[in-house]
């Protein structure tokens, strides 16, 4: 009896420690269409590339010729990323907060360092292995 009782307990940690186990992280590397609303309210189009680094991630944005650096890290269902852009003035500094998607797509809010505004940005991961 002390053996069923042993094993049942054992049993029902194991049920339990699984049920709350964190879910495996999705890698996010990759290539992305991006497309968003700037802080002059005008549309853009660029790509970007994410790249797995040890804990995080590093991320290159490439919009109107102009590419933009960063690094992140996902915490549950949101990659966050502070970014650079390097200006005449210096270096600007801005943050966004992307919502993981099912489907692989990030949603994003960001801004940048004149605190103005909020804006939106969306990343489509690229299939590179679809024929265009």
């Amino acid at each position: 009896m002390v053996r069923l009782v042993v094993a049942l307990a054992c049993v029902v940690t194991l049920f339990a420690s699984v049920s709350y186990a964190d879910p495996a992280e999705r890698d996010l590397s990759g290539k992305y269409q991006c497309t968003g609303t700037s802080n002059q309210g005008g549309k853009y189009v660029g790509q970007v590339t994410i790249k797995k680094r040890n804990q995080g991630y590093q991320i290159t944005w490439i919009v109107d010729k102009t590419t933009y650096s960063g690094i992140g890290f996902v915490d549950e269902d949101r990659l966050n990323v502070a970014w650079t852009l390097k200006t005449p003035q210096g270096v600007a500094i801005g943050v966004i907060s992307y919502k993981i998607q099912d489907n692989g797509t990030l949603e994003g809010k960001w801004t940048d360092p004149s605190l103005k505004g909020i804006y939106d940005e969306t990343l489509v991961p690229i299939d590179e292995d679809r024929f265009i």
